[in-house]
Order: C-alpha cells, then structure tokens, then sequence
C-alpha cells in the first residue's frame, strides 16, 4: 500500500524537521534570538520557508521540552502561495534521565490547530516527493550501505523502549486537492487522543474524523464521519499493530446517497508487516440498519499488486423491505406482501480485488434456501458473474411487482380499464454493465402462477444480451425444453421465446397460468417460438409475431358448446323451446391446428378437431391488441346428438354448420344459420332427387329405344323370311 508508506514517511519527515528544530534550539539555548538562523538553516536544508511567528518555549530539566506556536511551512515550487503546513501550537516535552540510558520516555505531545495541505498536480507530482527525496538521501549519508539491517533491527530495539505518556492531536485539517484526478478532499475536524503508549503493551485509542470529499466521479460532495475507539498496541519489534476491541461508527451523507446512512463496526483488527502485509479482522461484526454481519475477513499481500482476501462471513435474518427504506430507497412491491422479510447470508470468500469466488454460499429468501458456489471477475471489459447454484423450492410470484400479476390475470376477472396500460420496467443500464455465465438446478419454481418441476438451466450474458438456453423442466405431466432471450442492449429491451412441451396437460397449465377456467383442455404437445419487444404491456402484444402448433387428444374447449349451438339453433327453426342444462364444452378425441402471429394478431387456417358426434374445421383470427376474436368453426355431425340432452337430428346428419364466433376474449358470441344450412342441404337434396329423376327416365328411354329396335329388327327378319321362302 504505497499510500501508507508515503504518509508513514511524511509524518517521518515532520517529526525529524521538529526534532532537528529541538535540538538546534538545545544547544543555542536561547531559541528565540534564533529565529532568522533557524528560518534560513530550514531554508538552506529544504529549499522551503519557514516561518516562526511565536514565541519558542524551551525547557531543559528535569524534561527537555520544545514548546511552538504560529509555525508555517511553505509548499513546494509549482503548488502555490499556500502554505503546506501550520500549526498553532506543538508542545513536545522528554524525560532527560532516560536519555542517559538511551531510553526515550516522552512525558507529553500536545499539537493543536495542524493544518496540512497536500496536493498532487496534473502531472502526477505531489508536493511532499522533495521532502521525501531529501529524507532519504539524509539517510543514506548517515548510514552506510553495509549496516542498513543492522541498523534497522537496533533501531527497532530502540524503539520498543519508548514510553509516551500520551499523546493529543486536536483541532487537525488536512486538505488534499488532485488536479490529476479532479478529487478534492477535506479531513476536518481530526481528533486524535492516545493513552500512555509503550510498544508492544495496549493503550486507549480515541478517533474523532469528518471527511468531505468531491470531485472526480461524484455528482455531489459526500461527507463521512468517523468516530472510532479501542485498545492500541504498537509491536515495533515485531512490526505489528494492532486495535483490539475496536468500536466504530461511520456515517455516509450526499455522494448520489438518497439519504444519510450510518454503519458499525466492532472487531479485533491487525495490521502485520514483518513478511508481507497483512490485515485481519477477528470477531468482525458489522451493521447497516437492521443488518448484522459476523465472521472474519483477512487482506493479504497488501504490499504487493494483486492484494488477497479470504473471509467467512454470515448475516442475521433481517427485512430486506426495511433495509432498503433505512438507506433512502424505494422498497420493491411484490405480489406478496410479505416477501422478501427473512433474508439471510452466510458464506465463505477467496481471491483478489479483482477475482473474488465465494464457495460455499447459501442464501435464504423467506421459505426458499439457494447454495452453491459464485464468483466475480472484474479484469475485464465488464465484471463477470459466475454462479452454480440449486435450491428445492422457489416461487417467484411472490416477489413479483403487482403489475405483472394484474396483466396475467386481467385483475382476476378480466375486467381491466382498456385504457390502463402497464410498464414492464427493467433497469437496463445494470442489465448492460455485467456479463454472466451461470447454471441452477430447482426442484420446484413457481413462476407466473405455472409450477415447473426439476429445473435446469443455463444463464449466460454480454453486454446486455441475456440468454437462457436451454432451460429444462418437467411440467404438468410432460416434458418442457425451451430457450429464452432477453436483448437489453437497445433503447427498448426485446424478448424471444421458444418452447417445446411434449405430453403436457393444457388445461392445468392456462388454469394456473391465468387464474381461472381454462379455455383448452387435453393432453398433448404444443411447440411456440415468439418475439417481442417495448416496455408496456400493449407494446409487447402489438409487437408480437411469431408461430406454433399443437396436437392435443381426449381433452374439450370451453366457452362453446357445438352440440347445444346446433339444437338451440334447430329449436328455434321448429319454434320450440330447449333446456340448457349442458356443460359450456365442446368434447374432442383429437385436435390438433398450427398459427402464425403477426403484430399481435393470431391466425390459425387449419384446426381439425374430430369426436364420436362432431367433425370440426377452424379458421379465423384473434387480435391480442384489442382482445377481440373473428373466427369460422365448420361443424359436421357424424353421430347422433342425443344423450347431450337433445334429441336425435339425424336430418342434419352429413350437414356442414358454419358456426361464427365474434366478440371478446371475455364475452364471445356465437351464430349458427340452421335454415340457410338446411336450405341448402334439401336444395341440394332435390337438385339430387331430380338429377336421379332424370337418370331414370333417360335409363326408360333408352330401355324403350332398345326394345323398339329389337322389335323392328325381328318384324324385318320376319319379312325377309317369308320373301325367301316365295
């Protein structure tokens, strides 16, 4: 982490700069009739102005301590007139005894009113790198290439006799201003308050930050407040720094956040950097709202450019409703409102910043448990989610919005405004920004209101360019395999559908799918490859095309009941009355039929639907845009109608009946003309009768004709004989 090391440095360089200052002052004694010198030496050595506008308090026994006040240090050459620190008041005070045996007990350090102001220019150039610069070749001078791990392991000695009887740090600004980047950053106030403080042994830690940060790729400013505290110790030996029962609140506000969000923090924290750099959280416990996650989190290899994570972790069950609303967001409305109200999260976690696998995971939503292994790579154009997961149950209906269970059911009674339309909305900058490889497996997931059984599907995505395929499932009886798409990448999402369901039971499936009685029934096959596209409901029928077909056996259609059309119908032609007491079907051993879909309007040329009474052919159209349906059933009886409560018409026996269907989905009409079909069938009849009518006198005719001839031919042989015999 090349950040720390900088600041870990320039607070080096700081504290060198007022040791130097102190010892200066030690040996002139009277530091005050110094000023210009010590001005000038800081000049010389840094290439910066210094100025001290106060008075310098100086004591030699039995402490030695530097007292500071009006300190301004100048910036660097390129970054302005600005200073790059002041300070109103430092107060630095040793015990002079321990000195004399090489041990450093400092008695006090006290600073008040520190104002730093750090800044990086639009090359990528700071303004502490000289100081940096400078420290570093002071170094390397006093010491020699030969002795750096000697020296480093006998300062590190050294320092583990340090004993701070404590330490104040208040009143602190620290202002950072990237002209690279754009960011500018505030650090104020900054508290900091530490107790007697010796290496290796705890101490009291108090924190006390406000940052206000802006710029860069923020909309607005976001502040956050930090206010910490714990138990500090300070391993310099071991180089390791620790906070044991470290309790924090951090609260975020503005930054594009709906509203201000407060978070906690209890943990044992270590920071170790004797290999490579490590931090660990133990009994890591964190909250936002009503949230609580427990478990521990350790960062690897911070030193290094790929940084390591490796975390077990678990939340408590929590609303997610709840959450959503503490964080200033509009919670989701679901089908269920009781949806989403247990939530819970455990899981462990492994890789990098940029290459992180949880495995295992399990999630818990209400009554429905989903484990398995996911991952997320953010090397390349878009991060990619990868999951395997499976679960026994699901019902998604539950967290559907409201709306969609309204256009599913036409509000349960097909009494929708045709007005009232509905939005599909999907947030397709998010569809856009990830890409996906994943599978699952269910043993059950209820979706818009069907049930399917033994899930398996693949889900893959680039760039917003979702795709199911296949997804496989066992369904009302039968088998489903079947592909879906959904195209996020344009202004207005598109969807594709291909289904094939073989033995399926139709009936049971538009029952649940619709909320109420199926209009088809049987079983069978049914294949459907449709697309549309638009984001409202009239949008997508309107834009629906496509094709299908079916074959169904032993199953009826409701809403139409051919046999009665026929004897209501043939009782009105004879002026008598009839009792509907039939079920509204029309029963069917096999039918079967293919459609087209053009623009929401569904056409069907072929339907054959054949029973023991009736044989049916269909043609005609639905329109989906306006549910309105113009459609030719003809209807020719094979049987007999009678033990469907009618008696037998064995007149209308090999007659074809156009029924005319008309109307709504909702409310349908139907018309049969009887008369015009019996009409035509005894003209028919008599243009028969006529015909054979004809046949038979042309037959007497011809009969007639060739008896005559036989008789002229006998009378002329006859002649003939009697001549020969004269």
């Amino acid at each position: 982490m090349k950040w720390i090391k900088r600041l870990l440095g320039l607070i080096a360089v700081l504290i060198l700069l007022v040791i130097i200052v102190a010892a200066y002052l030690l040996i002139t004694f009277d530091a005050n009739d110094y000023k210009e010198r010590i001005e000038a030496e800081v000049q010389e050595a840094t290439g910066r102005e210094l100025t001290l506008s106060g008075p310098i308090g100086l004591t030699l026994f039995p402490s030695l301590g530097l007292r500071l006040e009006e300190v301004r240090f100048g910036n660097a050459e390129g970054f302005g007139d600005e200073p790059f620190a002041e300070i109103d008041v430092v107060d630095v005070a040793v015990a002079v005894m321990p000195l004399l045996r090489r041990e450093l007990e400092v008695q006090r350090v006290e600073a008040d009113g520190v104002r730093l102001n750090l800044a990086r220019d639009e090359e990528g150039r700071n303004n502490w790198d000289d100081l940096l610069d400078q420290a570093g070749a002071a170094r390397d001078d006093a010491v020699g290439a030969d002795d750096d791990e000697r020296t480093e392991t006998e300062t590190r000695l050294a320092l583990q006799r340090i004993d701070v009887a404590g330490i104040s740090l208040s009143n602190t600004r620290v202002r950072w201003d990237d002209r690279e980047s754009g960011m500018q950053a505030t650090l104020e106030p900054f508290n900091l308050q530490v107790g007697r403080f010796r290496p290796g042994m705890e101490t009291r830690l108090d924190l006390e930050a406000l940052l206000r940060v802006e710029g860069d790729d923020l909309d607005e400013p976001m502040e956050v407040a930090l206010d910490l505290g714990g138990l500090l110790n300070v391993d310099l030996l071991n180089e390791r720094y620790s906070v044991r029962r470290l309790n924090a609140t951090l609260g975020l506000d503005g930054g594009g956040l709906p509203r201000a969000v407060g978070m906690t923090l209890e943990t044992d924290v270590a920071l170790e950097m004797a290999d490579a750099m490590a931090l660990r959280f133990e009994r890591l416990t964190l909250g936002v709202a009503n949230v609580r996650l427990t478990g521990f989190a350790e960062l690897s290899d911070l030193d290094s450019e790929a940084p390591q994570i490796r975390s077990e972790m678990r939340t408590n069950t929590f609303n997610l409703k709840e959450l959503v609303a503490e964080l200033g967001m509009e919670p989701p409305e679901t089908n269920n409102p009781d949806a989403l109200s247990r939530v819970a999260l455990d899981f462990s976690a492994n890789g990098g910043f940029q290459n992180l696998t949880m495995d295992p995971f399990l999630i818990t939503v209400d009554e429905a448990m989903l484990g398995g292994s996911a991952g997320w790579d953010g090397r390349g154009e878009r991060p990619l989610i990868r999951f395997d997961v499976s679960g026994e149950s699901l019902n998604l209906d539950h967290y559907l919005p409201p709306e969609v269970e309204e256009a599913r059911t036409d509000n349960g009674n097909g009494e929708r405004d045709a007005d009232e339309d509905i939005a599909i909305e999907l947030p397709l900058e998010a569809l856009r920004s990830i890409d996906v490889d994943g599978s699952a497996a269910l043993g059950r997931l209820d979706v818009m209101g069907m049930v399917l059984r033994n899930i398996e599907l693949q889900i893959k995505a680039e760039a917003g360019d979702w795709n199911i395929e296949p997804l496989n499932a066992e369904a009302y009886e039968g088998e489903l395999t079947s592909r879906i798409r959904l195209d996020a990448r344009h202004d207005v999402p598109r969807y594709e559908l291909a289904a094939d369901l073989q033995s399926l039971d139709i009936g049971a499936l538009l029952e649940d799918f619709q909320g109420d009685d199926a209009r088809l029934m049987g079983i069978g096959n049914l294949e459907l490859d449709i697309a549309t596209r638009g984001e409202l409901l009239s949008d997508l029928k309107s834009a629906l095309n496509g094709s299908g077909n079916m074959s169904f056996e032993d199953g009826a259609v409701r809403g139409i009941n051919v046999a009665q059309v026929i004897r209501r119908a043939e009782a009105r032609l004879r002026g008598e009355s009839l009792e509907e007491d039939e079920p509204n079907q029309t029963d069917f051993s096999e039918l079967t039929g293919s459609f087209t879909i053009r623009d929401g309007v569904v056409r069907n040329d072929d339907l054959r639907a054949n029973s023991p009474l009736l044989r049916v052919r269909g043609e005609g159209r639905a329109d989906l845009n306006d549910d309105s349906m113009d459609y030719r059933v003809n209807t020719t009886v094979v049987g007999t109608l009678e033990g469907q409560g009618g008696r037998e018409l064995d007149d209308l026996r090999g007659v074809t009946l156009p029924i005319r269907i008309t109307g709504t989905f909702a409310d349908p009409s139907f018309r049969l003309d009887l008369e015009d079909a019996l009409r035509e069938r005894y003209e028919g009849e008599a243009r028969e009768r006529v015909r054979e009518e004809q046949e038979r006198a042309r037959e007497r005719l011809d009969e007639e004709e060739q008896r005559a001839r036989d008789r002229i031919e006998q009378e002329s042989d006859r002649i003939l004989d009697r001549l020969r015999s004269r």
